[in-house]
Formats: structure tokens, sequence, C-alpha cells
């Protein structure tokens, strides 16, 4: 059995940024507006890669302002 790796679960909001091919600042306005899951983990503010991969697995095609929310 293949274990699951765990190690994409989160990312800085650098990271995704320069994973998506997109500017810090755009990947930063989509975590404040809710474009993208996101988790404070810390003082840090983290882009959530596996409710993303878990949405895109059920089939979410579009990604807008507010689809996620955090506190």
């Amino acid at each position: 059995m293949k274990k699951k790796d765990d190690s994409l679960d989160l990312c800085s909001i650098k990271t995704f940024a320069e994973m998506s091919g997109v500017s810090v600042e755009e990947a930063c306005e989509w975590v404040n507006n809710g474009t993208v899951p996101s988790m404070r983990l810390a003082d840090f503010r983290m882009v959530n890669l596996a409710r993303l991969r878990a949405d895109l697995l059920k089939g979410k095609t579009a990604f807008n302002e507010g689809d996620y929310s955090h506190a």
C-alpha cells in the first residue's frame, strides 16, 4: 500500500505563486479574498493545497472570490 505524501498539504503564498505562474501580489489577493483555500499556521497564512486538491478531484473547475472563508 502506498503511503500518502503529506509534504504538499500546505505551502507559503510565495511558493504557491511560483508554482501557479502568477505574481506574489496576485496570489496574496486570491488568499485574502477567498479565491483559494488557506489556513493560519502560527503567524503565517498558508495556502491549503490539500483542500484545493480535494476540490479539484471532486470536479471543481472555477475558483471565485469568496469561495473560501477564513478567520
